[in-house]
């Protein structure tokens, strides 16, 4: 975490310094490599044997988890919006809907091309296609991704402004993103019984964290938990990646960021930045870290909880 925060930053500085010499193509590298991280991250899946073992049913678990977990949040970040949008002083709203104007259909075209990726990373993986690929191979493309970020930020005066501007009252954002996730967590213990509330607890606060919740859980609780969160975990992500622009224009701006938890500082970071606009990119890190900053406190807790 330290290491993507720097990253960031140290990107931000740069494009600070040459922001008065503006450096053409960074969106274009930035998309590439969001395309690149969608195929190691399928590729990733589809070499799991846990994943592909238990895949159904606890496919299955996952994508009820998700439901509930995305419709609680999404409904607390449009509650949040519609109380804070109206007492704007800088004209948020009205900059969100000038943010909105690239028309659904190619929204979602884009949102195909990057599920595309993500299917052939997880048939790449099964098939053992990418073998000679190193280990770091994904974390260097998520440098990669996060520096290109942090450099198009640092050349963004709108940004830096807005960072300053930003509502005080924002800063409780992430506690209702944790809060929310646990209501639909609660929802989901109704629907399926078979795990305790606790176990449902301790995989949804995971927050998007599908790697460092997933191992926990499975050293505290059990493989079959453990890949539950996993793939929770990742649906959560794919679900911001796939239909941040559809969430931004039925919920809100903030609809992304709450559903991104703790990826919204990171990975979902460059997917939030085009579908709500670069004014929300300082409020995205800022959630993004603070949630997960949680997830090693909360996870464990939460299993222990359970056992």
């Amino acid at each position: 975490m330290i290491t993507i925060i720097l990253i960031v930053w140290l990107g931000a500085a740069a494009g600070y310094q040459l922001r008065r010499h503006p450096v053409r193509g960074i969106g274009q590298a930035t998309t590439v490599l969001v395309w690149l991280l969608l195929f190691l991250m399928g590729e990733e899946a589809g070499s799991n044997p846990d994943v592909l073992r238990n895949m159904g049913r606890l496919g299955t678990e996952a994508l009820t988890l998700t439901g509930c977990t995305a419709a609680t949040t999404v409904l607390m970040a449009a509650a949040c919006w519609k109380h804070l949008g109206k007492g704007q002083g800088t004209g948020m709203a009205a900059s969100h809907t000038g943010q909105t104007a690239v028309s659904l259909r190619t929204q979602m075209r884009d949102s195909l091309v990057i599920a595309g990726f993500f299917v052939f990373g997880c048939v790449a993986g099964y098939n053992d296609w990418c073998g000679f690929l190193p280990t770091q191979a994904g974390f260097c493309a998520l440098c990669l991704l996060l520096a290109c970020v942090g450099f198009g930020i640092g050349q963004n005066d709108e940004v830096r402004r807005q960072l300053r501007q930003m509502d005080k009252r924002l800063m409780l954002l992430p506690l209702a993103t944790i809060l929310a996730t646990w209501v639909g967590a609660a929802f989901t213990a109704a629907f399926l019984p078979r795990y305790g509330m606790a176990d449902w607890l301790a995989v949804s606060s995971g927050f998007g964290y599908y790697s460092l919740s997933s191992i926990l859980i499975t050293e505290l609780r059990s493989p079959a938990l453990g890949t539950l969160a996993l793939l929770y975990n990742i649906f959560r992500e794919l679900l911001v990646i796939l239909c941040a622009p559809v969430l931004c224009r039925l919920f809100g701006p903030l609809a992304p960021i709450c559903q991104g938890g703790a990826t919204s500082g990171d990975t979902t970071l460059p997917i939030i930045t085009s579908a709500c606009g670069r004014r929300f990119v300082p409020l995205s890190i800022y959630h993004g870290i603070c949630v997960d900053f949680t997830v090693p406190f909360l996870v464990p807790f939460f299993c222990g909880a359970g056992a």
